[in-house]
């Protein structure tokens, strides 16, 4: 009973949260765009229910959601980004051995994470070498930064959710240290993972794969890099959101993280060629994950993991070990057989 008048609270935030920016957006540009990014939105969550299955119309909303997006971001960063010195972006002193390392986040620590999660932290163990995991935790994450106190004191009083708390975390590691940031539930599959270090600036990249986001496939958050020497990237970006939150109580659109990376992308070049060259890579990212409770198949599994090394996969579904007698890609993934 508890759970269900949770969940009806979640639900009735939600609703209230999007009405709200709905409001805000109309208020920098019309009601009529405003209510064509809601539109768009409500189209998301379809499309989660639907294997991210994205026909031609939705597209043409999405990418409609997106250029309004986009244009009352430009109005409510004008003042900022006119007074913004790109040259001369702030970068703390930090400790060079913490230069070069793979962080993940699992608030929780890893001995309270599902299954599927330890399984994915523990795949990322088997082929970094050559480079440090560190695992970020509500218990050590202060050792490594320092958000101002009003941050934090918005993180306590939940106006800053820990999701939206976990992409100021994201950029403030990378702009402290560079390295590479992945999300706790990718799954990887060869040593070749440790090639991404090489790159000046790294992000999984799959051009036009789909649209939901801004970046449309040219980035995703979730999985970001740099080397030290080009922390300076990903300080822009955490100035940027903490200048939203400076402002804001309320998340404007869920991937907000992504509209300010196009932003700084749009108003620094140096930014915008360094995404521009970023290699493609892991074409099937995203292909795993909808086969997880399905039996396994050899022959697909080395389709699909041919150019592919990192997969992105959930924690908030279940999936079977077996099904009709025979062991799923789950079962073979938590059992160490992938």
């Amino acid at each position: 009973m508890r759970n269900k008048h949770n969940n009806l609270k979640r639900i009735k935030h939600r609703i209230f949260e999007e009405l709200s920016a709905t409001k805000k957006i109309a208020q920098k540009t019309s009601w009529r765009k405003a209510f064509s990014t809601l539109i768009a939105k409500v189209d998301i969550q379809i499309m989660n229910h639907n294997s991210y299955e994205e026909s031609q119309k939705i597209t043409k909303r999405l990418m409609k959601k997106h250029e309004v997006m986009m244009e009352y971001i430009e109005k409510d960063f004008s003042n900022f980004i006119k007074d913004y010195d790109f040259d001369n972006v702030k970068l703390i002193d930090s400790d060079k051995k913490l230069k070069d390392k793979i962080w993940i986040c699992w608030w929780q620590g890893v001995e309270n994470a599902p299954e599927i999660v330890r399984s994915c932290i523990n795949s990322i163990k088997k082929y970094i070498k050559q480079h440090e995991i560190i695992i970020l935790t509500e218990e050590n994450y202060h050792e490594y930064v320092k958000f101002p106190d009003w941050i934090e004191e918005k993180k306590k009083k939940g106006i800053i959710s820990r999701t939206h708390y976990s992409d100021l975390l994201r950029l403030e590691i990378l702009a402290n240290y560079g390295g590479i940031w992945l999300d706790s539930t990718f799954f990887c599959n060869s040593p070749k993972i440790e090639e991404y270090f090489n790159y000046p600036l790294w992000s999984i990249k799959r051009p036009d794969y789909g649209h939901c986001s801004v970046a449309c496939g040219y980035f995703a958050n979730y999985s970001l890099g740099c080397n030290y020497e080009n922390r300076k990237i990903f300080a822009v970006i955490r100035d940027f959101l903490l200048q939203y939150w400076s402002e804001n109580n309320e998340i404007i659109d869920y991937l907000l993280t992504d509209y300010l990376i196009v932003l700084a992308q749009r108003h620094d070049k140096a930014i915008a060629e360094a995404f521009e060259a970023i290699p493609n890579s892991n074409p099937e990212c995203d292909e795993l994950f909808k086969i997880l409770q399905e039996p396994y198949e050899q022959q697909l599994w080395e389709k699909l993991s041919k150019d592919t090394i990192l997969f992105k996969l959930t924690w908030k579904q279940s999936f079977p070990k077996e099904k009709d007698g025979k062991k799923t890609f789950y079962g073979m993934l938590v059992d160490g057989k992938l």
